[in-house]
C-alpha cells in the first residue's frame, strides 16, 4: 500500500499524504514516493503547479519515532542525508503549495518550508523539535528560516524548538495564509487554478528560478541572470498569446513548456 498519492486535474497535482491514522508521520517509503512524485511534476507538461497536502487531522506530525530507535546514539551508523529526498520541491521547475491542513512538526514542516507558498491551518501546531529529540533539523531549514522569518525568529525556532499555532505563524512569515482546516486545501487549490488559468507556465517556473537562485547572488549578478530571462520569454509564444488575450479580452491559452522552452542558463 502505498504512503502517498498522485492525481492530476486540469493542470493541478495533487499530492496526499495517506497515514491518516498515524498522523502522516514521515517513514523511508513517504521519502522514495515524494521524491519520485516531485521529479514526475517537474517533468510531465501536464503539470503546472503542485499541491502538497495530508489526510485526515495532521499535515505531517514529523519522523516516526516507533519506540525512539530512529535516535539511537551509534558511531557505527550509515551518513545520512539530510535532505533526504531524490528530488526537492525547491527544484520543480513550477510553483509548489504547501496546504499545511493540520499539524506539521519537525521533518514534516520541513517539507512544507521546502515550498514555494504554505497555507496553514489556524488550529494546526507547527513547530522544529529535533533539538528536543536530540538532532539537528533537516530538510534545509537552517538555509531557509533565516530568510524567512529572520536570524533571531529563526534562531528560536530551531534552538529553542518551540511550537507556534496557526496564526502565530502566519505572524511570524511562516506562512503567506492562516484560514480554517476546512478551508486550507480548497484555499491552496484555489490560488493553484488562478495560476493555471491566468500565468504562463514557462514563465512561473523562470520566476521561480530567479527567486530562488537570487538568495545566493549579488544584486547586479541577480539582475544580468533577470535580464537574459527576460530577454528569453520576451521570444517565446506565450509572450504574444498574454498580449493577444488581453487585447481581444479572452482567457489565455498558455503552452505547457516543454524541455525545449527551458533556458538552459536557468
Amino acid at each position: 500500500m502505498d504512503d502517498t498519492s498522485l492525481e492530476i486535474h486540469d493542470g493541478i497535482a495533487l499530492i496526499r499524504f495517506l497515514q491518516a491514522q498515524r498522523l502522516n508521520v514521515f517513514s523511508p517509503q513517504m521519502i522514495e514516493e515524494l521524491g519520485r512524485h516531485y521529479r514526475r511534476c517537474d517533468e510531465d507538461p501536464a503539470v503546472r503547479v503542485v499541491v502538497v497536502t495530508g489526510s485526515g487531522a495532521a499535515f505531517c506530525a514529523g519522523a516516526d519515532l516507533g519506540n525512539g530507535e530512529v535516535f539511537v546514539a551509534d558511531a557505527e551508523l550509515p551518513p545520512v542525508d539530510s535532505c533526504p529526498l531524490s528530488f526537492q520541491a525547491w527544484d520543480i521547475r513550477k510553483p509548489v503549495l504547501a496546504a499545511c491542513n493540520g499539524h506539521a512538526i519537525g521533518i514534516g514542516l520541513g517539507i512544507a518550508l521546502q515550498c514555494d507558498m504554505r497555507i496553514f491551518s489556524l488550529e494546526g501546531k507547527y513547530g522544529l523539535l529535533q533539538n528536543r529529540r536530540g538532532v539537528v533539523a533537516d530538510f534545509g531549514v537552517e538555509y531557509l528560516l533565516p530568510r524567512l522569518v529572520g536570524f533571531e525568529r529563526a534562531f528560536e525556532l530551531l534552538v529553542r524548538a518551540n511550537r507556534l499555532d496557526g496564526a502565530e505563524a502566519l505572524d511570524w512569515g511562516l506562512c503567506s495564509r492562516a484560514v480554517a482546516a476546512k478551508d486550507v486545501l480548497e484555499t491552496a487549490l484555489g490560488i493553484a487554478a488562478d495560476m493555471v488559468s491566468n500565468c504562463s507556465p514557462l514563465v512561473m517556473g523562470m520566476h521561480k528560478r530567479l527567486l530562488w537562485r537570487a538568495l545566493d547572488l549579488s544584486r547586479d549578478a541577480l539582475v544580468a541572470l533577470e535580464t537574459r530571462a527576460l530577454d528569453h520569454s520576451m521570444r517565446a509564444p506565450d509572450a504574444r498569446e498574454g498580449g493577444m488575450a488581453w487585447a481581444q479580452k479572452r482567457p489565455p491559452a498558455w503552452r505547457a513548456f516543454e524541455e525545449a522552452d527551458w533556458p538552459e542558463f536557468l
